[in-house]
């Protein structure tokens, strides 16, 4: 089968490849891929800047299919079936984050298309032992949804975690959003259909910060331009207004900012990653607010964004900028790093 393998870890390191369809052992699922987007982390990962990482490795995390084949004791899945994974391929079972149901913090969890083969490729195996614990992890796509749209559904899921459940957003309430990357422009979307009453999005793109507008963003501040990012924003939504700000850029300044943006007993939610840097939390500290770490999603977010998909909820096809087959994964991998596409999507 052709896959995209990370053959070494070592900058440029990544080809198609003709590679074995992968074994199906007696509790395992084989689904052949139909679809499967380009995440800013597979970039990352291939310019060696990921820790969770082995090589040789088919990359790509966020995909969806058709259930092709199923070991002896499989009982759940059937060949035909639509599905999308979640893309945990291993969990340990025993730590507190397993027996709590929070699969994504599990210490020794391996992605699949990080620590295990991943969906670049026309065949994935989703492995018996992870589904034992974590059945979850594979599920049923909607029968109205395109697979182009299946496989964006994982950053979907991730803002959605992010805004309504650790966010907690309310009816009427002022949000901020920093990073119109995938994860930001579907946290505007969901914060428009949960009644958010401002939404401002803040970033350096504007044709990014234009389709955030047309998702539902009230008002956009280029923070390239604005000078002063809480200036700018308290302009906007008043001086420390802001009842949620969710940082989905990972900018080294962007805490300090959220500090400054964030309303007394307010929340933020940090989604980006932003590598080391130094940030004063005294102000938060004396403004009451909580600061949460985010990773992911979890099946409860799964579960409803599924459910809302279903109903046409959103409109997928905005956030996805372009499709190519695999053999095209050199366009992809650079329209996505130079920012000229929000979603890039393989089909096979």
């Amino acid at each position: 089968m052709k896959a995209l393998v990370f053959y070494e870890f070592r900058e440029g390191c990544l080809e198609l490849r003709e590679v074995p369809e992968p074994e199906v052992g007696p509790a395992d699922v084989l689904l052949r891929v139909k679809a499967a987007a380009v995440c800013g982390s597979d970039i990352e990962r291939v310019h060696c800047r990921s820790s969770s990482t082995v090589t040789p490795v088919i990359i790509g995390h966020e995909f969806c299919g058709v259930v092709e084949r199923v070991g002896a004791e499989v009982r759940r899945w059937r060949p035909g079936d639509r599905v999308v994974s979640e893309n945990t391929g291993y969990v340990c079972g025993e730590c507190y984050a397993c027996r709590t149901g929070k699969f994504l913090n599990c210490p020794e969890r391996k992605l699949l298309g990080g620590k295990l083969d991943g969906g670049f490729a026309e065949f994935v195996r989703i492995p018996g032992d992870v589904l034992a614990i974590y059945p979850q992890s594979l599920r049923r796509l909607p029968d109205n949804l395109s697979f182009e749209a299946g496989a964006i559904l994982e950053p979907s899921c991730n803002a959605y975690f992010a805004l309504i459940q650790e966010g907690g957003l309310q009816l009427g309430q002022k949000a901020v959003i920093f990073g119109p990357g995938a994860i930001g422009l579907f946290a505007v979307a969901w914060a428009k259909l949960a009644g958010a009453g401002q939404i401002i999005l803040v970033g350096g793109s504007e044709n990014r910060l234009e389709l955030g507008r047309a998702l539902g963003a009230h008002q956009t501040v280029n923070y390239r331009r604005a000078g002063g990012v809480p200036d700018a924003v308290g302009s906007l939504i008043g001086p420390n207004q802001a009842d949620l700000v969710l940082d989905a850029s990972g900018g080294g300044n962007v805490l300090a900012d959220a500090i400054a943006i964030a309303r007394p007993l307010g929340k933020i939610v940090n989604i980006g990653w932003a590598g080391e840097h130094r940030v004063n939390l005294d102000p938060a500290m004396r403004k009451g607010l909580d600061i949460i770490g985010h990773l992911g999603y979890d099946t409860t977010s799964w579960d409803r964004v599924l459910f809302l998909a279903g109903q046409n909820a959103l409109d997928y096809r905005k956030f996805i900028s372009a499709v190519f087959p695999l053999e095209e994964w050199r366009e992809a991998f650079k329209g996505m790093e130079e920012r000229r596409y929000l979603k890039a999507v393989f089909t096979f």
